[in-house]
């Protein structure tokens, strides 16, 4: 889903700033998802890094110009990436801690696979910027972690799960978040800006329009 969604914005994005025929010059390799939730769900994080470098290479190889990992949790080998690939990488996670500085925010509250939320490849970025990051605590974690594989990932969006969500992001804001990151790709299709008065960083929106303005300035060049 995630994949659909960001090759729509790209391609939107691209035409409405060139207008006429114009679109987004897109590489692509989309994977199984069910070897790479294989990968997430029993930890094999070398195994995942592997597989993201193979394609990064062959994208490359091919002629791709910079890299987007078109979801959160598969930048646990945004490192490995760049140390491998000499083209840019285009990191959601510092990018969404660009948005949340300009904001002037310095607490947001992190909603996310187990991987995203536990694991230190995204609230350490954000912390190098000087935002600190809370999540749910172990229920809810383990909740939000469910929802997003079952749910969510296999295009199922219910009110209960939602209703139950805001009640994790309202016990965040009375910990002192003053925003909220989005930092799974289908998590903004069940909670948007109508549902809460919290600040939301829609992590994909902002991945996307990052892309957009890097190709558009590759191609002035």
């Amino acid at each position: 889903m995630s994949t659909a969604d960001y090759y729509r914005r790209l391609n939107e994005g691209v035409h409405a700033k060139l207008g006429g025929s114009n679109s987004a010059p897109l590489l692509m390799y989309s994977f199984n998802f069910a070897e790479v939730r294989a990968c997430i769900d029993s930890g094999d994080w070398d195994s995942l890094t592997a597989r993201l470098v193979d394609a990064g290479r062959r994208l490359v190889a091919a002629g791709a110009e910079g890299l987007m990992l078109c979801s959160n949790t598969t930048h646990v080998a945004a490192d490995a990436l760049r140390e491998a690939l000499d083209v840019p990488l285009l990191h959601i996670a510092e990018i969404t801690a660009q948005s949340i500085a300009r904001r002037g925010m310095n607490c947001v509250g992190l909603l996310g696979t187990r991987a995203t939320m536990e694991l230190p490849f995204f609230g350490e970025v954000l912390g190098a910027q000087g935002i600190s990051v809370r999540t749910p605590d172990a229920y809810g974690r383990e909740f939000v972690h469910r929802t997003i594989m079952e749910e969510l990932g296999q295009n199922r969006f219910t009110d209960a799960t939602r209703q139950r969500y805001l009640t994790l992001m309202d016990a965040l804001r009375a910990e002192g978040t003053q925003g909220m990151a989005l930092a799974c790709t289908e998590i903004p299709l069940l909670i948007g800006p109508d549902d809460t008065s919290l600040p939301l960083f829609d992590t994909l929106a902002l991945h996307a329009r990052a892309g957009i303005d890097f190709m558009l300035d590759a191609g002035d060049t």
